[in-house]
This record gives C-alpha cells, structure tokens and sequence, in this order.
C-alpha cells in the first residue's frame, strides 16, 4: 500500500502526514468525503461531522501515532471515557459515568462493543490488542435505538482492514522494547481475481513480567498472546459486497488480575479486618478477620463442643502469628501463588450490502467464542506459619494429612478424572502444600454467543428518509469464581472427622442401651450428654465407633468456597428503525424507535462448606449425610442429584433455574440545524435501557432480592460541530442524563449482591484540532463531569456500624461474617446503655466482640425457643436489635465510581525535514485526570488520586519510501496511578484490589509496507 500525505481531519484526532503513514503501511486510510472521515454511527456512512451523536473516530494511523494499543489507552485520548480491569475474569468500560460495575453471570455491558457491525457479546477487552484496524469509533451517550438495549453508556465499533481486489500490498511491523518485549504485527492482501480477494494478518506478543514477587524472587505479569484474522471480499456484482472475517486470539501467561493489595490496620483489625476510612496502606493483615478465623480453638470449641478446642491452630487472644511484610513498592508484591492466565477468542462475521437504486439492504451477523480460565494469590500475600497441634495425632485419618508439618490446600479440580470438581482434599486433590496458611481463588467463564441484523436504508430523492432493522442475538455460557484455603480444609476435615466420630459414639452408645432395637430419643440424649463434655482421649476411649471414624477421617462438603453458574442465556429480540425528515434545506427531524424483547435464564447455586452450613442451619435434608469419607471421588449427587432442575429431593445445596422476560421501548428525537457547509447544532433527546438480572444464589439465601430492575436513561444533549478557515477544527457538546434504577454492586453474605439506585449526571465536553501549516499538528479535548447518586440507603460491610457508637459489633468466630446488635430500651435511661454482663451474655464463651451471629439470632431451646436477644429484652425492658451484615447508612450525594470530574488530554507534532529525502517527526500526548471513587460509598479508602499521563515518540522516514523507524516511550514519568480498585467482604478481612497504570516503557520499532 502507498502511504499519503494528504489531511484528514476529525474530531478529536490527530491529522497524520506522510511520516506517520508510513509507520501504519498497510493499514487502510480512513475513507474521506471532503476530507472528511466517514463513520458508521447511524448504521449508515456519513461524514463525522455531519454526524449528531458526540463521535471520536481514530484510523490505523493514529492508533499507532497516539500509541493507542488497547482498550485503556483510548481514555487518554477522548473526552469522558474510562476503562479499568475488573476483580473477576472481565474489565470495566465506562462513558460519563456510566458502565457496568456489577458482578453477576447475567449483568450486561453499558458500552456496546461491536466489530465490523457485530455486537460482541463477550469481547475480552483486557487482552485484546488493536491490529490491522481501519477505523475505531466511540459514541458517547446512549444509543439504544441503533445499537440495542445495553448501549446506556455508549458504543465502540472497531472496524478491521477487509480484503481488497485492487492490489497485492501488506506490511510487516517489529518492536523491541525494555521487559525483554517483542511484539510483531502484519499483514498480506491477495486480490485471486476481479472480485475475490483474501486478507491475512496476525500479531505476537511477549515480553517478562512488570511485577517482582520479592517471595520467591520472579517475574510476574508477564505476556504471551498471539492472534490471527482473516477476510475475505467477494464482489458478485457490481452493487453488491460480501465481506467474511474470522479471527482466532490465544493468551497464556501469569497476567495478574489485580496488580496489587491494600489494607490499613486500623483499630478493629482483629474484628473488621482492613480500615475503609484510614489511609490506603499496605500493611499486614490481621488473619483472626479472615476465614483463617474458623481454625482458631474458640471456633472449633463453639462449634463442636469444648472438648474439640485443642485441635485449635491457635487462640484468638493472641493470634496465628505475622504473616509476611508487603513491600511498599507498587510494582512488588510478597505472594506465594503465582497467577495463571489462560484466555481464548475464536470470532466469524459475515457482512453483506447490496445497493439498489434508491435503497439499500445491509446484512450483518457472526457468532463468537470466548473463554477465560484465571487463578491468583486470594489474599495478596504470604500468610502465618501454621503448627499442627499434638492432638491431632488422635485423629489419624487427618493427622496423615498434616503429619508432614505442611497444610494442604484444595485444588479445583475441574475436569480431572474421577472428580467432579467440588471434593478438593476430600478426592486427594492437593493444589499445593505449605507451612503457612494460604489462599487461592479460580475465575473461570466461557461464553458462546450469535447475532444476526437486517437493515434497509433508503436514499431518496426527497425530503423523506427512512432506516428499518431487525436483530435477533442469543448467547450461552458458564461464570464460575471458587475461593480455597488450607484453613477452610482444615476446618472441614477436622471438624467433619470430630462429627462423624462423636456421632458414630453416640449411635453405637444409643443402640446398646436400647438393646439392639430402635433408641429412643432420651438414650439419644443421655449418650450425647455423656460423652460430649469428656476430652478427646476419655472418647476414644471409651468407644471402637469413635476409632474406627478417626482413622478412617471425614470432612464437610464442599470444602471451600465456589459460586457455580452453570448455565446462562439470553435471547433477545428487536426491531428498530428511525425516519429522517428534512423540515429546511438546513433543518433537519430525526425520530427513531426500538423495541426490546429479552429473555434471561441461568442456573446457578453458591456455598462454602455447604453440608456443614446445612447441617447448623437445621436444613440438612433427611438420610443425606453431613460428612463424606476421605477419598470419596464424588459428592455432586449429594449436593444436587439433578442439577437441571430446581427442588430436588435430598440436595444439601440445590441449584435454582430461573428465567425472566425485560421488555422495553426505546427512542430518540434529534433536531439538527446546518446554517453553513462548517457549522452544525444539534439537540436530542435519547432514552436508553438495560435489562435487569439475577443475582447470586447466596445473595438469594441472605433473604436479599433474587433479582436486579432494569436500569432506564432520559439523555438530553446539545452540540455543535464547527471548522474555522479549514485550520481549526472545534466541537463542543453539553448533555444531562436522569437516570432511573442505577444498577450497582455491593458484598453481602460472602458473594456480590446487586441493586438499584437513581442518579443524576450533567457535563460538558470539547475536542479540537489545529492545524495552522502542513507540517504542525495539535489536538486537545477536555471534558467536566458531575454525578450525583439519589436518595438511597445500603451496607457497607466494611463499615457495618455505619459509623454509630450506640451499637455493638460481633466478629462470627465460624465464617468470619459480621453481625451488629443494636441498643435500644423502652425505658429511656436505657437507650444505648452497654449490654448487661457484657458481650459474654450472649455467648459465654467469649468476653470480647467474638461470637456466634447465628447463635445470637438463633432460637435456644434452653431460653424456650427465644433468641438470646429476646430474652434479654424480655427481662431486662431493653430493645435490643440484630442486624445481619451490618447497619443502612445513607449514600445520596455521593459521586457515582469511577467518574473523575475534569479531564484533559493533548497532543503536539511537527514534521521537521531533514534535506529533500527524510523527515524527522516528534510527537508528544499529554492527560490528566482529577481524582474519583472506587466504591459508591466514597469513602477515604475509595478515593483514587487524580493523575497526569505521558508519552513520546519519534519517527524517522523516508520522503518517499516504504520504512519507518521510530523510537517510543509511554508513561514517561513512570506513574503508578490506579485506575480502579475493587473492595472485597468482612470473611477476607476488607482488603482492597488495586488495579494499576503499566510502568514506563521504551522501544524501537521499525514498519515495513509493500
């Protein structure tokens, strides 16, 4: 391809000469219509400046010239856009404001991403990197009406290089950089006859790891990706185009979810864990507010009898011990997992138009593959050492697992022979084994998804137009996230063998008194009451069952954590269309309609020591044994029989099958005004929609909504385009957005929990370009941003007391969870008076904020059925409350996550030449952000800093030539900035996941065309 030095300018891009060309040969030049860019905002090609929708649009160039590589470097480019990795297998994109930050297998994208005119249901965004593309656009604002339900927030449409029958050309792309980075890039165009032509193109990456794990001394966050896409063009006829494109993409590398773990010990570590309103902070955490909690010896003891506590890997007064010291440096980490990261894109779309004389029919559609397989370090660090006591040598089936002086830790097993992927230590399946306690979690997903679109477009000679379409889109797949611990196998395996052991004492003691007939429930009793109060060693003695069970060895199931959607699907129907009446030779009506038909279904379940839950809670199905032996292979027909349907007999954890049906009308009307060929005003009104979903099955169990609304946008917006003496290209846009049921995320009951807020969102934006000679080239945007989140009251778990000092905290010494009693007292003197006796009155086990939150709320058989609770009130006058999770604290006000107030972003170039033969083109971009929140409840912890962002490059090329040379560096100045951070429960102890800037780097790269 012959690269051009011709203008072509757009809003908010770089215009690139014929230096910069050369770099991206090969990469097709944006279309132009006078000097214009053409885009496909309306479904239709256009002018970008004719276009009444907020678009930047970038080509092949300028991708390359503003080192726009992924998905997050198109925040630094365009007005109100960001992007930040999320906590789980996916990644956040939003625009003004407005994106998805929930976490549920049936959450939806706020940005319609599309390729080629197909809606991609599952891009993987954080791996992708730009190749071979001709054209990328971003639409801010909703666009429902053109582009489906879950455009509130906007659209990205990444147009890839098709096949061409004018032409054999290519080019080939190389670049060396710091990290030991490699990244090659190229393509090939074939035309085989007069109307056939084939495309091939690809792109390898890999380079060494960004992070030091100061551990064990690697390298982590390393790089190894590679992808492939090919198209081809078939001309039938002289009207008609048919494009097909395929594409494969494969990574396989220690790519870190997250890059780095805050937590700051504040004045309830032991209790809350990490201090959401202190400083964010990288200091050790405390392990007694983290699942570690249930191994102490005043857990065991309050679970299974004080007999059990010495099997206690430590006590509760003094702790497990330090866990390793976190280095300061963002860039190093102490962790003793190190990440797995396997992600995998297979894409095949077809595009047909065929022009008639006055109209134009348009057939898109594709289907994709994606699947994500991810495990990582749970709790960012290197945790206490741990010491087997000695009376485990009574138990010999556990004891054989821990004789070593090591602490194994469940691996999920998915497809391992044998296993069905919930038996961990239980079917022998060790993910690692060590001295120290350790947690590691497993994000795994795939999804399968197709769509199909028929549009007509007319082009009358009048001044009626009109656009109609239809899509259908339906998709299908699998979210599964697990967390392990060697604390919770411990847990489950001590405290599983001690149940089966009592119970087979107990049943053997009951059938000798009842002399070989049926016990009654007193002989029941007086054996439990006989034994259950002796020390270990008095019961093993006094019984071969109680023996026979300690050696053989049993455990709960399963023994870790793992929410399991083993189904999800939707299908989804539309038909839209819009008509364009030209009121003036100047003004100009537009009026479109959509409407929605969705269907939404999973099935899903979610536990953590699901038969040892069901056997506390008292919903343990009867003849379903609550232990299985060491070695079972299998418990899947034990926790579901029938995983396919809801309520089956028997099951310890049931999966739910559910589906709905969100329906909705969706709109828009736009007045444009053209007074001139360099002037457009415009002003419209948009209604946006996403449907709502289904939250987590242990959300469900919490008696929390089982569902999420549909969220709904009112989008007003007024802009004008604008060119001055060819040379100063200036666009400026104002909206306000009413937006109804919000759909945000919050921890509740150890899994996310989705729900609904309004908000209300208003700013302006500006992008411009100036280009006063052929050779100087400057571009800048800048944007302000407001968000205000209505009326509305929640949890946050990382501050349950809401920040009241009449109330109590309780640390549950099981789980982990958090509960609150609340002071209260028909007597006025009372109110807010201390509980009588202390905290000890509810459980006397304890004399401190530790307890048992199911045993406080629970019915006692020895109160006659009352809570503890109520029977304090009912003796003392007093009012106490209990709240499950923590106390509603009010967030109206607050700014929405994620949404920085001001942004400004330049870039300046000059094509200075060197004699008659080469030119020599420096290049620098400039951001800055002001500061946002990571959370809606905007705490101190929540708050990320504004930052400033740099990059630079250097080209040096041939007047007339087919090479380029360049230099590059991005983030100059190194930042560290976050760009996000995700806060987890009170059973990992509050600490926060931090998602970070990539460090500085630096090559040399050299672009070939032909």
């Amino acid at each position: 391809m012959k690269t051009t030095k011709g203008l072509v300018t757009f809003t908010g891009r770089l215009l690139c000469g014929g230096a910069i060309g050369a770099i991206a040969a090969g990469a097709a030049s944006a279309q132009s219509i006078g000097d214009e860019i053409v885009v496909t905002a309306q479904r239709q090609e256009q002018s970008l400046q004719d276009v009444p929708i907020a678009v930047s649009a970038f080509n092949g160039d300028d991708l390359q010239s503003r080192q726009m590589e992924t998905f997050q470097d198109i925040q630094f480019n365009i007005p109100n856009f960001q992007y930040s990795k999320t906590n789980f297998t996916g990644s956040a994109v939003s625009i003004r404001g407005v994106g998805n930050f929930l976490v549920a297998a049936s959450s939806e994208n706020a940005v319609s991403v599309h390729m080629n005119d197909f809606f991609m249901s599952a891009p993987r965004l954080f791996e992708t990197e730009f190749f071979d593309v001709e054209r990328l656009e971003i639409l801010r604002g909703p666009q429902g009406t053109l582009f489906g339900r879950n455009a509130t927030g906007g659209v990205v449409n990444v147009i890839t290089n098709k096949a061409s029958v004018d032409g054999f050309e290519g080019y080939a792309d190389a670049e060396y950089g710091n990290y030991n980075s490699v990244k090659v890039q190229g393509a090939v165009n074939v035309p085989l006859t007069d109307s056939l032509a084939v495309r091939l193109a690809g792109t390898t990456i890999q380079r060494d790891g960004y992070t030091e794990n100061v551990w064990d001394g690697s390298d982590i966050d390393d790089r190894n990706i590679y992808a492939l896409r090919g198209s081809v063009r078939w001309l039938p006829t002289e009207n008609t185009t048919v494009d097909i494109t395929t594409s494969y993409m494969r990574e396989s590398d220690s790519r870190m979810r997250h890059q780095k773990q805050a937590c700051e010990a504040g004045p309830l570590q032991p209790l809350l864990g990490c201090d959401p309103n202190g400083p964010r902070a990288f200091d050790q955490q405390d392990p007694r507010a983290t699942f570690l909690v249930d191994v102490s010896a005043e857990s065991l003891g309050a679970v299974f009898g004080a007999s059990a506590a010495p099997f206690g890997l430590y006590s509760l007064t003094t702790g497990p011990g330090p866990s390793v010291a976190q280095p300061q440096d963002l860039r190093q980490v102490a962790w003793d997992t190190r990440p797995k990261y396997d992600a995998e894109e297979s894409i095949f779309m077809m595009n047909l138009k065929h022009d008639f004389e006055n109209w134009s029919f348009k057939l898109n559609g594709g289907w994709g593959n994606s699947k994500i397989a991810t495990q990582t370090d749970y709790d960012g660090g290197v945790g206490p050492i741990l010491t087997a006591p000695a009376a485990l040598a009574l138990l010999p089936g556990p004891y054989a697992l821990y004789s070593g002086g090591t602490f194994p830790v469940s691996a999920f097993d998915i497809g391992v022979t044998n296993s069905d992927g919930n038996t961990g230590i239980i079917g022998g399946h060790i993910a690692s084994n060590t001295d120290r306690y350790q947690a590691l979690d497993l994000s795994i997903g795939e999804e399968e998804y197709w769509s199909v679109e028929g549009i007509i477009n007319t082009d009358f000679d009048s001044a009626f137009n009109f656009m109609v379409g239809v899509n259908h889109t339906e998709t299908n797949g699998f979210a599964n996230y697990g967390v392990a611990t060697n604390g919770l196998d411990y847990f489950s395996v001590v405290g599983g063998t001690l149940a089966a052991a009592s119970t087979a004492q107990t049943t053997a003691c009951a059938l000798t008194l009842a002399g070989g007939g049926a016990p009654s429930a007193a002989q029941v009793d007086a054996c439990t009451n006989a034994f259950s109060s002796q020390p270990i060693p008095a019961q093993i003695a006094g019984g071969q069952a109680f023996q026979a069970a300690a050696a053989q060895g049993y455990s709960f199931y399963k023994p870790f954590f793992y929410n399991d959607t083993n189904d999800n699907f939707l299908d989804s129907t539309s038909i839209f269309g819009e008509i364009y009446v030209d009121l003036t030779d100047t003004l100009k009506l537009t009026g479109g309609i959509r409407h929605n038909w969705d269907t939404k279904g999973l099935r899903d379940r979610g536990g953590l020591l699901d038969s040892f839950v069901a056997l506390a809670t008292g919903t343990l199905p009867a003849g379903t044994p609550p232990v299985v032996p060491l070695g079972t292979p299998s418990v899947r027909p034990l926790l579901d029989a029938d995983e396919m349907t809801q309520n089956t007999p028997g099951a310890v954890n049931d999966f739910r099958v559910t589906e709905g049906d969100f329906n909705s009308t969706t709109g828009r009307a736009v007045l444009q005004w053209t007074p001139t060929d360099n002037a457009q005003f415009y002003a419209s009104w948009t209604r946006g929609y996403k449907p709502g979903g289904f939250n987590p099955r242990a959300a469900t169990a919490a008696n929390l909504s089982p569902t999420f609304r549909p969220e709904v946008i009112n989008s007003y917006e007024v802009g004008v385009k604008s060119n001055f003496g060819g040379t100063l290209q200036a666009n400026l846009t104002g909206f306000y957005y009413d937006y109804s049921d919000l759909q945000v995320s919050r921890i509740a009951n150890n899994t996310s929990y989705n729900e609904n807020i309004d908000a209300k969102i208003y700013g302006v934006e500006g992008e411009f370009v100036w280009r006063p000679s052929d050779r100087f080239t400057a571009n800048m945007n800048a944007s302000y941003l407001h968000t205000k989140i209505g009326a509305f009251s929640t949890i946050d778990v990382r501050n349950p007391t809401a920040g009241r000092t009449d109330v109590d905290l309780i640390a549950d010494v099981v789980l982990g969870q958090n509960c609150v009693i609340t002071r209260g007292a028909t007597d006025p003197s009372l109110i807010g008076a201390s509980l009588p006796g202390g905290l000890a009155a509810l459980n006397p086990l304890f004399a401190s904020n530790y307890s048992v939150c199911s045993q406080i709320n629970g019915p006692n058989a020895l109160l006659g059925g009352l809570t503890p609770l109520e029977a304090i009130n009912l003796n003392l006058g007093t009012n106490y409350g209990f709240a499950a999770g923590g106390l509603d604290q009010s967030i109206e006000g607050n700014r929405l996550l994620g949404s920085p107030e001001f942004k400004i972003a330049g870039g300046v170039q000059y094509e200075m030449p060197l004699g008659a033969s080469h030119t020599l083109t420096p290049r620098v971009d400039a951001y800055y952000q002001s500061n946002m929140y990571a959370n809606n409840f905007n705490t101190q912890q929540d708050l990320i800093d504004g930052y400033a962002y740099l990059n630079a490059q250097i080209t040096f090329a041939p007047t007339d030539g087919n090479w380029a040379f360049r230099f590059f560096m991005q983030n100059l100045t190194n930042s560290d900035a976050l760009t996000g951070a995700y806060d987890s429960g009170e059973t990992s102890g509050n600490f926060q996941n931090l998602y970070i800037l990539e460090p500085r780097r630096w090559g040399v790269g050299l672009n070939m065309s032909f």
